[in-house]
């Protein structure tokens, strides 16, 4: 059973694990605390949606624990290939769960909630869940998109607005900032549906993607969240004020307003 206790022995390796991660080069450093801020901003986040799940003590710290682990990969990956770029060979995911495993860091949970946990990690970054997801599992990995995305257009929504282009190139995915936009990206938003990656090859798209994560998220406070942050808005102000650009802000801000 997951307690109070197990949690914070979870914590506490995760805090020595992240902080054994650094850099000389300023920008790669930059992003190990941001990885590392990030994962304990979205422990705060799922805890606050959790409460529309009414969740008893020990799905309550399921869910943090998930909340926390989540990005684990993300700093073997930034540390090895200096980028926060997925591919099929490697991947924050797999480096994820691969280190969970072989530090054993969720020995004292039971097996179940054992695969829980690398179910919610394994589907938390993917553009749509599969039909196949455990359905145990469900309400947690929606807790987790949810709190994880909300995070992220936090941490972008800044980035885009404060900060000079290309002074964070692993946070923009090493993507060229041109203005073209893709028909299938287009249509994407327009149809109310998230932009799939693989149609993303330049910052706009990327950023629309982005955007386009309110077609998918999953509870009422979670919308709450995105229309009073205004992070729709701050990321639209960042891209050109194209037709199109303006028919796409349109369509997901009447989205998150019809959600609200």
């Amino acid at each position: 059973m997951l307690n109070q206790e197990i949690y914070q022995n979870i914590e506490s390796w995760f805090e020595t694990y992240s902080n054994s991660f650094s850099s000389e080069n300023e920008e790669i450093q930059l992003n190990f605390d941001l990885k590392r801020n990030h994962s304990f901003n979205t422990v705060e986040i799922i805890t606050e949606l959790s409460s529309e799940c009414e969740l008893n003590d020990e799905q309550l710290l399921v869910s943090k624990t998930i909340a926390l682990l989540h990005d684990v990969g993300r700093f073997a990956q930034l540390l090895k290939h200096e980028t926060f770029s997925d591919n099929e060979q490697d991947n924050h995911i797999d480096l994820g769960i691969d280190v969970l495993k072989s530090e054993n860091v969720l020995g004292k949970l039971e097996e179940d909630t054992v695969q829980i946990i690398f179910e919610c990690i394994r589907y938390h970054d993917i553009d749509t869940l599969p039909k196949s997801v455990n359905e145990e599992a469900l309400t947690f990995l929606k807790l987790l998109r949810d709190a994880d995305r909300i995070d992220i257009l936090n941490i972008l929504s800044k980035y885009y607005t404060e900060y000079k282009p290309g002074s964070n190139k692993r946070l923009e995915l090493e993507l060229a900032d041109k203005p073209e936009i893709s028909k299938m990206v287009y249509k994407s938003v327009m149809d109310e549906k998230v932009v799939s990656k693989k149609d993303v090859l330049t910052l706009n798209e990327q950023k629309l993607h982005q955007m386009s994560w309110v077609y998918d998220l999953n509870f009422k406070k979670s919308f709450k969240v995105v229309s009073e942050k205004n992070y729709l808005k701050k990321i639209y102000e960042s891209l050109p004020k194209k037709d199109e650009v303006i028919d796409m802000y349109r369509q997901v801000k009447i989205y998150l307003e019809n959600n609200l």
